[in-house]
């Protein structure tokens, strides 16, 4: 379906959003581009907080990483909501 990125406390970047689609690619194949994803991100003092909600087979699933580098935190994210769609999908 689609990728939709909020972002608090930060400038939106270009940048920032091509790298997320990037990252997104893999899990939206293994979903069929079948679902939503709701990205936000958080700037907290020193730290940038990722926040991704999803909803498969009417279950809600979240993932949250906090990192001071942006991209690492969105990288942690992405990789934590990878694996739990995976199992989701294999139910």
């Amino acid at each position: 379906m689609s990728i939709h990125i909020t972002f608090t406390q930060l400038k939106q970047s270009d940048a920032v959003e091509e790298h997320i689609h990037k990252l997104m690619e893999e899990i939206i194949k293994m979903t069929d581009n079948k679902f939503s994803f709701h990205i936000n991100l958080f700037k907290v003092h020193e730290h940038h907080e990722v926040t991704i909600h999803c909803s498969i087979h009417r279950k809600s699933l979240t993932s949250k990483a906090t990192h001071e580098n942006l991209y690492k935190a969105i990288a942690k994210s992405i990789d934590a909501m990878k694996t739990q769609v995976i199992k989701k999908i294999k139910r």
